[in-house]
């Protein structure tokens, strides 16, 4: 299981929450604005799933 950003909920025009939520550090921005999941150390707690205010963050098998 992998955590992935549904791009077409993101709205990426602005600093992305879950950088800092992250527990592990598995999330950054990258340069088109839409948040990046380190899947190798992301430890799959649900977080950011949980807490996208836009429902973005998804699991995916």
């Amino acid at each position: 299981m992998t955590v992935e950003v549904d791009k077409a909920l993101c709205p990426h025009n602005h600093v992305c929450p879950l950088v800092r939520l992250c527990p592990v550090g598995a999330i950054t921005q990258g340069l088109d604005g839409f948040p990046v999941v380190d899947n190798e150390a992301c430890i799959l707690c649900g977080k950011c799933v949980r807490k996208c205010p836009m429902k973005a963050m998804q699991f995916v098998e």
